[in-house]
């Protein structure tokens, strides 16, 4: 038996009734650090109660096993679609699959529910199942802490709003936080805009600045110590930048990126849990699916991405 936080069983009642009215394709929007997994878990074995079989979909194939994982120390046995995995069995009636190994192999026939995490994403290969009327009649649940990407009003129906970031800070289930703002302010004047977001070769120019990467390692060596950090950096060049100048002050910190390995991403989060490694670099990770013991984030990299921003916050 799951035990759910009240906000947590109200979030799931509201998406019951939101189904109920006829809605195929809901989202559910939760702030990061809800418990999106305890609640997935919920959902996922009140549907097998009715006997209904349930796909889980995830944006990346490096959070299938850790998805997997989750599930099954709430005691769902969950088979997983993807080439050579172990756990697969297509005979369970819960399924696990990144949203690329479906884009390839398409939905399996006999699916009654369809959970997709992280839905603002949107990738165009599995919207275009989700919108071709044959399949219409599958319901499909969105999870999302920031569900406001342009163009999901296409699909998406209808959106359950099931706790806020401000709510559960006041409730105590999320902690409060402190700001600080750097002593040296960049000069963004110079950086275009593109796609809605700053441009990412110019932001780096901007922010890779000696005195800039300086004040990062400064602050955070008088108010970070002891706390564990992520630092979100622009791009590899400006995080390896920033890690070096960790280095240089004594600091142990770690780096990866979108193209370090699966190994080497388990291995740096080993360290850092085990508090070996106090700060991690980053690029383009980390801020999805992580579930560690973070005290800290430093931001040092601009962004006009509203989206972006609460996941990185969150």
């Amino acid at each position: 038996m799951i035990e759910l936080r009240p906000y947590q069983q109200d979030s799931i009642n509201k998406l019951r009734d939101s189904l109920r009215s006829g809605h195929r394709r809901t989202v559910l929007q939760l702030p990061t650090g809800a418990g999106k997994t305890e609640i997935a878990s919920a959902i996922i074995s009140s549907l097998r109660a009715n006997q209904k079989r349930v796909m889980f979909t995830v944006p990346t194939l490096s959070l299938v096993d850790q998805t997997v994982e989750k599930f099954a120390k709430r005691g769902i046995d969950a088979g997983v679609i993807q080439a050579n995995h172990w756990k697969t069995d297509h005979s369970k009636p819960v399924q696990v699959a990144s949203i690329q190994t479906l884009a390839r192999r398409g939905v399996p026939e006999g699916i009654d529910y369809i959970i997709v995490d992280e839905a603002h994403l949107q990738f165009k290969s599995f919207l275009g199942w989700l919108n071709d009327p044959a399949n219409k009649a599958t319901p499909a649940i969105g999870l999302s802490a920031t569900p406001w990407a342009r163009g999901m009003a296409d699909t998406w129906s209808d959106l359950v709003i099931g706790a806020t970031t401000e709510q559960l800070i006041h409730d105590k289930y999320l902690s409060d936080f402190r700001v600080f703002a750097p002593a040296h302010k960049p000069d963004l004047s110079k950086v275009k805009t593109r796609m809605g977001d700053y441009a990412e070769d110019q932001l780096s120019l901007a922010m890779n600045k000696s005195e800039l990467v300086a004040d990062i390692v400064e602050t955070w060596m008088r108010k970070g110590p002891g706390f564990g950090t992520m630092c979100f950096c622009v791009d590899r060049l400006h995080a390896k930048s920033v890690q070096a100048r960790f280095i240089r002050a004594g600091v142990n910190a770690g780096y990866v990126d979108a193209f370090s390995s699966l190994e080497d991403r388990q291995d740096v989060l080993k360290q850092f849990r085990n508090g070996d490694i106090p700060v991690i670099c980053n690029v383009g990770v980390l801020t999805t699916g992580v579930d560690e013991d973070v005290r800290c984030i430093i931001l040092a990299r601009p962004t006009k991405s509203e989206i972006l921003y609460c996941q990185i916050i969150g």
